[in-house]
């Protein structure tokens, strides 16, 4: 058996996307390539927790789109869009609101009269309301007794502040709180044209573009005035470890970290080679310590996620309580060794080829094409970055990866959150 020949990476291209302008100055972003004749159009809307009136709304709002309008039940919409065998759904992040259709080329106008309907006409039947208040509260009591979903709702509160978008928790009392007006109220004053930018992967040509644009291109609705708000990032608590104690517990669920930088910080494409090495894939030292070699854990993760604003640095895993200390400890060992000790190049290399190799994977075919360029525009940076990340990391060094770990890596600097 002959081994394949392992290749490095030299270089790794990001396609810009078509750019287009809707009739109603939409702008529109694609991707074309797909073998098969399916498409998928996103709708993003500058929105989200961000931007809405009351705590819950926006999540509520897409989880009710389609819930019926005056002449057509959450059934029948739902029915009709299942009859073409495509998908229509909704979701709400942070700082957006996404709406997203998948669907075949020939039923394409069809589903697009459809995305129209729930983009104008959906008024939030109050029966409606009252099915997903009921539901939201009895899945909310089910999360509320487990310890990860505990530490990861106190750890959000405690970096950003109970009344920061980012940081509030899901009650009882707020889904209990959302009213018809309150949807509508959102609905409205955030899921508009001048609110909104398309985004199309698949295979399509003249003929699709030109019915996206007889759909969405002929949509209007009043301006608005820009809801992006500002809020003021407020800790909710000065203590820098926070320990909750969960009755009959065996393990304990663990949060460690603290507010972090975006992708448009100069030390993010370097801090992301440092934490792979980390805790950031199967191979890093936090998993090779901790779960290969000590087994107190099935599973440990260490990972950057980035916000419009800012970001979230973290770690994360479970443990038995008689290993709680001995694992808390460990975990801040790993961080002190990449402080004090240099990474040999080996090591430097597996993390960096596996970076490398997922980098290459989000620019294969215009489905994962959509996805980066959406991270990307979210965040208001440019996708030449792209490529310029996939060059810092294969440029930094050990000494740079050091000064990271004693730049960002401090215990005192850690929030701490434990469950159980």
């Amino acid at each position: 058996m002959t081994i394949p020949t392992i290749h490095t990476i030299d270089k790794i291209t990001f396609p810009n996307p078509e750019a287009i302008r809707l009739k109603n100055n939409i702008p529109l972003y694609g991707f074309n390539g797909a073998k098969n004749d399916i498409l998928r159009i996103d709708l993003i809307f500058n929105s989200g927790r961000w931007t809405e009136p009351a705590r819950m709304a926006a999540e509520c709002t897409a989880r009710l789109l389609k819930s019926g309008t005056a002449s057509l039940s959450s059934f029948a919409l739902s029915e009709q869009i299942d009859s073409y065998g495509s998908t229509l759904k909704a979701s709400s992040g942070y700082n957006t609101f996404n709406i997203s259709l998948y669907c075949m080329n020939r039923f394409l106008e069809p589903s697009l009269h459809l995305l129209k309907t729930c983009l104008t006409e959906i008024i939030f039947p109050e029966h409606e309301l009252e099915l997903l208040q009921k539901n939201a509260i009895a899945k909310l009591k089910i999360s509320q007794e487990k310890n990860d979903y505990l530490a990861e709702v106190a750890f959000k509160k405690t970096v950003f502040g109970e009344a920061h978008p980012y940081g509030y928790e899901t009650t009882e009392a707020a889904i209990k709180n959302i009213t018809q007006s309150l949807l509508l109220q959102f609905y409205q004053a955030d899921i508009h044209p001048t609110n909104c930018t398309v985004f199309i992967a698949g295979k399509y040509a003249d003929t699709e573009l030109n019915l996206i644009d007889r759909y969405l291109g002929e949509w209007t609705a009043p301006a608005r005035l820009e809801q992006d708000s500002k809020h003021v990032l407020t800790p909710s608590n000065e203590e820098m470890k926070i320990r909750i104690q969960k009755e009959n517990s065996v393990q304990a669920s663990i949060v460690i970290g603290k507010e972090f930088f975006n992708k448009h910080h100069e030390d993010y494409a370097s801090f992301v080679l440092l934490n792979t090495i980390f805790g950031g894939y199967f191979g890093s030292r936090l998993m090779s310590n901790i779960r290969e070699e000590k087994g107190l854990t099935y599973g440990i993760h260490s990972g950057l996620s980035t916000l419009k604003y800012n970001g979230v640095f973290s770690i994360q895993t479970d443990t038995n309580l008689e290993n709680l200390d001995v694992c808390l400890h460990e975990i801040y060992l790993e961080m002190a060794r990449l402080q004090h000790d240099i990474i040999p190049e080996k090591e430097i290399t597996l993390a960096r080829n596996y970076l490398l190799g997922k980098f290459l994977g989000r620019t294969d075919g215009p489905f994962n094409q959509i996805e980066v360029f959406k991270s990307y525009f979210v965040e208001n940076l440019a996708i030449n970055k792209f490529e310029a990340f996939v060059e810092t990391i294969k440029q930094t060094d050990a000494l740079s990866l050091q000064r990271l770990a004693q730049k960002y890596l401090h215990k005192e600097s850690m929030y701490e959150v434990v469950v159980g």
